[in-house]
This record gives structure tokens, C-alpha cells and sequence, in this order.
């Protein structure tokens, strides 16, 4: 089915949609005062091709979507003026090209992707303004320098050439994007092994080494299961491994990215943290399969999603994947926290909860009395500059690594 540009009739009348199928594939296409635009091109008026420096034009270049058009992302101004009066209707679009298009859409602006999807949805779409992608904040196109412990791990334990290593990086970090634009995949932070670093993650691994030992670990939030696979890598049983993730789509391309479909024997289960499956509506019941049979679980940039209510309500689900009668059960990882404990405005107005040392263990300390349980919490801040986009907006935020331990 063709492509169509035409005016948006969902959002301002000075953007655009584009349509296929007489289903809306890209629509509110401008965000921030920048607006993405097909242009009149004609090699007589270049003037496509002189984008203000400050647009982001200049970084994603020129798609020529046929004899007379192309596209740019530009001001508002001139060029959104000839597009105005060009489209009196509705302009076909190349098929092949459109597909391009629609991918450095997605990197590159906010936009509603398969609407119908959308619109059913509750889930999280994450929403940023084109100043952070201006400034390279949200989707990088340069591998970060500590990526190097990845390359190992896929060329030894993955067994990709290493010349492949990076191409096949940035193949699956554009299909992760195209399902959710998150900062993490945009900067390929899910691919940092920064974990073993932990202290907690040895603890971890030695219990799991253990000759006589059959103790099992859970990944909350597991994204592509990089966490198991180096687990895996270092000598753990992998069917003693579980993740889950709210996105089962991640969960599979993990499989394409290290390349171990048929060897690798963790289970992977998608579901919602937050659904209880007690609850009057039947809750999600998927996640019932760990209920009392863990004795570690990880979760890292996962808690800081989140209100306090719902961090209260993951935290109680963690508790009962626990093993009841193992004194000994641990839960770590990694989050942002901040020097002065509080909500946070996140994405879309959303809220999220943000921790220091003090409101952890308190979080802890209701998670305990509604569980019957105790809970004694360890936290060490982390050193890392630009850690976080909204670092540099009052000072105040910070990397925490977390352990969770029975009091």
C-alpha cells in the first residue's frame, strides 16, 4: 500500500501525518517549535539544503522522495510556508523510500507510531524534545569508548567476527529503537557490563558457581537478557537464569543479538511488574511461574521508572518471587537516585520517584510491612559523570548501585 503525506487531523493543524493504508503510520510531526516538512526541490532553489545550524536537518541530511520533493527537518518559516502551499492534497510517497524516512523519523523525532496500537495502549511512550536530540542527548550514532567489554562478549561468547561486531551493534540497537526510543538504547547503555563491577554481582556469581549449588537468579527489566548471557559467559548454568521484561520484542532480539538460540537455556517470560494478578481484574498472571523459587534477582535502571506506589508494588512482587525459606536471597542493581529524595517529573508529565540511601530503606521498610517480611538495604553512590540527560538541570542526581538483603 502507498504512503500519503497529508495535514494532521489529530494534533495541530500546522503538522503533518503520514498514512498508509488509510492507517496513520507517522503523525505529529513537529515537536519544540521544529517541524519535520516535505519540501519543494528544485536544483534551480537548493534552499532545501541550507537548513539553519541549529536545525536538525543538518544531521539527518537529504531523503528525495521523488522528482520535485524532498525531505528535511527545518524551522518553521519558509520552508513550512511552501509546504503549506504545496499540500492542498493529500502527495503520494515512494514506498522504498518512505521506509527510510520513517526510520530516521523515529530517531530522530517524537511522533505516534501505528496509532491504532497506540491509541489501546497504556504503556509508557517515551517523549523527548528535539533540544535533547539537538545535542546528541537522546540517539547517538558513535559507539560509546566502553564498549569493548560487549565486543568480547559477542565475539567469544556469540561468536561474531570481530570486523561484524560493531555493524551488527548498530543493527540491533536501531530495531530495539524503532520498538521503544528509550535513552538507554539511544546511547547503548543496555549493552554496558558495568555490572560486574558490583561487588554484589561476585556475591552473586559465586553462589551460582558453587559446585553443589542450585540456586537461581532473576533479571527484572532484563531488556535483551545482556546480564544472563554474561552470567552464561562466566560459567553459570544458564537454565538456572530467568528474566522478564514488559516488552517481549527486546526479550527476542536478544536471541538475534548474541546469537544463541539454540544453546542458551534461560527462560524469559514478558509481563507487567505493576499488574498484580490478585486483583479484581485478573491481574497478569504470567509472572506467578517465579513466585517462591528465586534466591537473587537484578534490577537495574527499573525502580526509578516509577511513583513510589508502584515502586512499592514491584518491590512486593519481587518479594514473592523470593524463596521464602532462603535466609540468605539477595536483590541488587543500579538505578539514578538524587541527593534530595522526591518525585520527579518524567516523560509526558509522568511521575517517578527518586531515592537516596534514607527514602530506599523506607520504601523497603513499607514493602516489609505489607509482606510480613524485613528488609535491610545497602547503597553506594556511584561516580559517573553524564550519566543521565537531566544531569546538568540542578546537580542533585546521582548513579546508586543497591543491595537488598533480609534483616
Amino acid at each position: 500500500m502507498s504512503f500519503f503525506l497529508s495535514r494532521s487531523k489529530r494534533s495541530s493543524p500546522t503538522s503533518y501525518a503520514i498514512t498508509q493504508g488509510g492507517v496513520i503510520v507517522a503523525d505529529h510531526i513537529f515537536v519544540a517549535g521544529y517541524k519535520a516538512v516535505l519540501c519543494e526541490s528544485s536544483r534551480s532553489d537548493p534552499s532545501h539544503r541550507k537548513l539553519p545550524s541549529q536545525s536538525l536537518g543538518a544531521e539527518l541530511g537529504e531523503f528525495p522522495l521523488g522528482s520535485n520533493i524532498a525531505f528535511c527537518i527545518s524551522n518553521s518559516g519558509q520552508l513550512g510556508k511552501r509546504l503549506r502551499d504545496l499540500q492542498s492534497h493529500p502527495v503520494p510517497l515512494p514506498d522504498q523510500i518512505m521506509q527510510k524516512w520513517l526510520m530516521r523519523l523515529r530517531r530522530y523525532s517524537r511522533c505516534a507510531m501505528a496509532a491504532e496500537d497506540t491509541n489501546k495502549s497504556n504503556r509508557h511512550q517515551p517523549s523527548r524534545s528535539l533540544d535533547y536530540i539537538l545535542k546528541g542527548k537522546v540517539y547517538v550514532e558513535e559507539l560509546p569508548p566502553d564498549i569493548e567489554p560487549i565486543r568480547i562478549l559477542l565475539e567469544k561468547y556469540s561468536g561474531i567476527r570481530g570486523k561484524d561486531v560493531d555493524e551488527h551493534i548498530h543493527q540491533i540497537r536501531d530495531r530495539l529503537w524503532e520498538i521503544y526510543p528509550y535513552v538507554c538504547i539511544g546511547h547503548f547503555r543496555f549493552l554496558s557490563l558495568k555490572f560486574t563491577s558490583d561487588p554484589r554481582y561476585q556475591v552473586a556469581l559465586n553462589r551460582l558457581l558453587a559446585s553443589d549449588s542450585k540456586a537461581t537468579l532473576l533479571d527484572v527489566g532484563c531488556c535483551v537478557g545482556q546480564v544472563l548471557r554474561q552470567l552464561a559467559f562466566d560459567g553459570v548454568d544458564s537454565s538456572r537464569l530467568y528474566g522478564t521484561d514488559l516488552e517481549p520484542r527486546f526479550l527476542e532480539a536478544g536471541y538475534d543479538l548474541f546469537k544463541d538460540r539454540d544453546k542458551f537455556k534461560a527462560t524469559f517470560i514478558a509481563g507487567d511488574m505493576l499488574n498484580q494478578c490478585d486483583e479484581d481484574n485478573g491481574g497478569n498472571r504470567s509472572l506467578e511461574v517465579f513466585d517462591g523459587k528465586m534466591n537473587i534477582i537484578h534490577a537495574t535502571s527499573f525502580f526509578h521508572l516509577f511513583t513510589w506506589e508502584n515502586q512499592v508494588r514491584a518491590a512486593r512482587r519481587m518479594v514473592r518471587f523470593l524463596d521464602p525459606n532462603d535466609p540468605e536471597v539477595m536483590i541488587f542493581g543500579r538505578q539514578v537516585g538524587t541527593t534530595t529524595p522526591g518525585d520527579r517529573e518524567g516523560a509526558r508529565g509522568s511521575k517517578r520517584f527518586l531515592h537516596n540511601a534514607t527514602s530506599w530503606q523506607e520504601l523497603w521498610d513499607e514493602v516489609g510491612k505489607l509482606t510480613g517480611t524485613s528488609w535491610r538495604t545497602v547503597v553506594n553512590e556511584i561516580e559517573e559523570p553524564g550519566m543521565h540527560p537531566d544531569s546538568n538541570t540542578d546537580g542533585t542526581l546521582r548513579r546508586i548501585r543497591f543491595g537488598i538483603f533480609r534483616a
